[in-house]
């Protein structure tokens, strides 16, 4: 189903949850995770039903976003119950990534070739995890002995690529860098 354009001028100023699950053709359980996040504000009025109001504005910013950041209004493993969290279907735009690659590469300038207890300590992800990325080629590696090494530009590949992007359960570190990045693509325009 494709999503039709949106006549902004016959959407209401304030809007409850249901009207706002509509209008992004999105479940109700998505909706109430992104206002009872934060991901979407809302004024909560503490009423048992219409008990959300949300602005015309954020569903709008809300919307324009989601076409840019999937990943960052996904809901968590297990807020569906027994169902799983789709997966991204598509890459970023070409220049938002370049822009990512740059935010990555600052961020990680005092690093030439970094292991994968470093990575651990960067991201918060598990050595299993890091060591399960090497050995699946998810994340490119050079391997001395029993360690893994790492060259920046493939660590910067990884945390641009869908893989990375995707994965349900973010660390706080990879959560905070895309909150980062994503206001900084604010402030540029």
């Amino acid at each position: 189903m494709k999503n039709l354009p949106i006549d902004w001028d016959s959407v209401p100023d304030v809007m409850n949850k249901d009207q706002f699950y509509r209008l992004c053709h999105i479940s109700k359980s998505t909706a109430l995770h992104l206002l009872k996040s934060g991901k979407v504000p809302c004024e909560w009025t503490g009423k048992k039903t219409r008990c959300y109001k949300i602005k015309k504005e954020d569903v709008r910013a809300y919307l324009e976003e989601r076409a840019i950041y999937p990943e960052l209004y996904s809901a968590p493993r297990g807020w569906y119950g027994s169902h799983y969290v789709a997966k991204l279907s598509k890459e970023l735009p070409e220049d938002v990534l370049r822009q990512m690659h740059d935010y990555y590469a600052k961020l990680l300038g005092k690093y030439k070739v970094v292991t994968v207890q470093e990575i651990v300590t960067l991201t918060g992800y598990a050595k299993t995890t890091v060591n399960n990325w090497c050995n699946r080629g998810q994340l490119k590696s050079f391997r001395k002995g029993q360690l893994f090494y790492i060259p920046k530009i493939f660590l910067i590949d990884l945390f641009c690529s869908l893989t990375f992007r995707s994965i349900t359960r973010k660390s706080l570190w990879h959560i905070q860098t895309l909150n980062d990045f994503q206001r900084k693509m604010k402030q540029k325009k």
